[in-house]
């Protein structure tokens, strides 16, 4: 019998088409664990900065992709490949050449050219970064009619966190995990990291600078009351110093009020970048210059050196050679009788100043609501001067477009990149070479760290952790975090473009789920790979992460040849389906009892000695074949 057509036979001639598809991992997870949401990077002199972008995965991920859409200022960019090779979970990349202005992040994980997932960081921006220095008439005083910012888009930053003074002896610590607040409210409580207090004149200022360079701006405040700059200069070394109106050693604490403006720029000029220091200081050193004790006199001279020195220290300490600062000239304090300003210590601001190594000149605040409520500090009075809007204004006076052109500033510090790695069961997290090591669990603070300083590599269990980087100078860097898993990676789910096919017709193997490296029967490694089998395979595959492999996942691809005889028999019990993508030629038996179906391109042979019993089901199929 040879059938290519319905014939009068009670044989059942069918036709269909299976398809095959590939999709998506639906228990894949995406994170962005840097930067930070309300972040903002410093921009150079050309309105640009790079964006680095960390995070982690779970599932399979071939390449990570990023965009930002502009929200207020700014110029969006579009979906770019950040990372062609994450691994183990982790991944990193930049965006450079992003403009000034105030964007929402996404993320997406891209697997075999479909998108996976997405993550979303509401807002991160371009900017400026400020670090304030000085006396309190910067550091800001609760109850003094400050004002705060009034951006719709909440685009005027701090961090709030005050630097711990416990029974006036401040400590030597490091800042804590950053968490980025707006600058919008006039409470009491604010403070502004490390040692700020209130939104002062700053909101003000970062409102001003939005207004003319409408890009986010960022504050710290290192400021100290009452300081001279004495107590500066010698700090500045851990020499002790004692406050210039109590008489006892300033804060405590030798290292102080310097310490504020180091961790400033070790923390977080190291992780946004920074344009410049904010120098106010000199009211103290005209208490100084009333004393009875002519040797304990600010000249100008002094005043000048000790400055520079702090302004040394500061570029060295930081890695900043070139820091810019910009000083106020101010000396204001009602203090014995007039004239209650005081020459030798504004000379020696001015004196200090010198563009051509990036030291600027800021306000005159002397001139400054005179008298004051209290006699030295500025006040923004209901119905009355606004002294503190005043200083606001100066500052952005003197912050002009020379000293935007002329002020070069640094860019943020790229975080490190991650490793994660296993060996006998046992997961490992390594850092790059070259630093002191704190590593910490989840967002933890610095001060945390649960391994011994200088451990490259750790062992831990199950979590996510961040590690703090300390390089020579004393600059820290944080990482973006890793989750390490609680066992061994679960196998990868496995597909295959097609299966049956023609012997020796190409087809490709997936690999889904897997967040390390897969590894082939077949010698090869990738998410996927083609191969063309001659006969009926069984491929198998593993998830690897260092040297810890899954159990082996397998998947069969079914090869189906061209032309096929068929002699032996089938029995009772047996349901198959034999296929050709030519023809099929039966000379044997289907016994009681047996299902079988003949599948074939072109045509199905029934030859003398083939034999269909009672009470067995046989099915020819012509027309189908390898593509059904």
């Amino acid at each position: 019998m040879f059938i290519d057509r319905p014939s009068r036979y009670k044989i059942k001639i069918l036709l269909f088409l299976l398809a095959v598809t590939v999709s998506s991992s639906v228990w894949a997870q995406l994170s962005i664990t840097f930067p930070f949401d309300g972040a903002v990077f410093q921009r150079n002199t050309s309105n640009t900065a790079t964006i680095s972008i960390a995070g982690s995965y779970t599932g399979g991920v071939e390449r990570i992709e990023a965009r930002l859409t502009a929200v207020a200022g700014g110029t969006g960019v579009g979906w770019t490949s950040i990372d062609t090779s994450p691994a183990a979970g982790l991944y990193k990349g930049t965006l450079s050449g992003v403009t000034g202005g105030w964007y929402t992040l996404e993320v997406r994980s891209v697997l075999f050219n479909n998108v996976v997932t997405t993550a979303t960081l509401s807002r991160v921006g371009v900017g400026e970064v400020f670090v304030i220095a000085g006396q309190s008439n910067v550091q800001g005083i609760e109850s003094h009619g400050h004002k705060a910012s009034v951006d719709a888009n909440n685009r005027i930053k701090y961090v709030d966190w005050l630097l711990p003074c416990p029974d006036g002896t401040c400590q030597n610590v490091d800042p804590p995990f950053p968490q980025i607040s707006t600058l919008n409210n006039t409470g009491q409580g604010i403070r502004i990291s490390p040692n700020g207090i209130t939104s002062w004149a700053w909101g003000e200022l970062g409102d001003a600078l939005l207004n003319r360079f409408n890009v986010p701006v960022l504050f710290f405040n290192a400021a100290a009351s009452g300081s001279s700059i004495g107590n500066w200069s010698r700090s500045a070394d851990g020499l002790p110093s004692a406050h210039p109106h109590i008489g006892i050693q300033y804060a405590g604490n030798p290292n102080f009020p310097y310490q504020y403006l180091r961790k400033a720029l070790n923390f977080y000029a190291s992780l946004f970048g920074v344009r410049a220091v904010l120098w106010h200081q000199g009211e103290s050193d005209l208490v100084k210059n009333r004393n009875a004790d002519p040797n304990d006199n600010t000249l100008a001279t002094e005043y000048r050196d000790s400055l520079n020195h702090v302004i040394s220290r500061s570029r060295s300490h930081s890695d900043k050679l070139l820091l810019p600062w910009v000083i106020s000239r101010v000396s204001y304090w009602e203090y014995g009788s007039a004239p209650f300003t005081d020459s030798e210590v504004i000379s020696g601001q001015n004196l200090t100043i010198n563009p051509t190594d990036k030291i600027f000149a800021g306000p005159e605040t002397d001139f400054i609501q005179i008298p004051r409520p209290d006699g030295v500090h500025l006040e923004n009075v209901s119905g009355g001067i606004q002294g503190i809007s005043e200083m606001a204004n100066g500052w952005n006076t003197y912050l002009d477009n020379n000293f935007f052109a002329n002020a070069t500033p640094y860019a943020a510090m790229a975080p490190p990149s991650l490793t994660l790695g296993c060996s006998g069961g046992t997961y490992s997290v390594t850092a790059p070479a070259g630093y002191t090591y704190f590593w910490v669990s989840g967002n933890n603070d610095i001060s945390t760290a649960y391994q011994l300083p200088n451990t490259q590599t750790i062992t831990p269990g199950a979590g996510t952790y961040r590690v703090y980087l300390k390089d020579g100078s004393d600059n820290i860097i944080l990482s973006q975090s890793v989750t390490v898993p609680g066992g061994v990676s679960a196998p990868p789910s496995l597909t295959v473009s097609a299966s049956p096919v023609v012997a020796g017709q190409s087809v490709t193997l997936y690999a889904q789920g897997c967040m390390g490296s897969v590894n082939w029967s077949t010698g090869q490694s990738g998410y996927s790979i083609s191969q063309a089998p001659t006969q009926t395979t069984t491929y198998t595959a593993t998830c690897s992460i260092g040297s810890c492999a899954s159990v082996a996942a397998n998947v069969q691809v079914s090869a189906c040849p061209a032309t096929a005889t068929l002699s032996s028999p089938y029995v009772s019990g047996q349901t198959l389906t034999i296929k050709a993508s030519n023809t099929l030629i039966g000379v044997n038996a289907v016994r009681a009892g047996a299902n079988i179906m003949y599948d074939a391109k072109n045509s199905v042979t029934l030859q003398p000695g083939f034999l269909s019993e009672k009470n067995s089901t046989f099915t020819a199929v012509a027309g189908a074949g390898c593509s059904n």
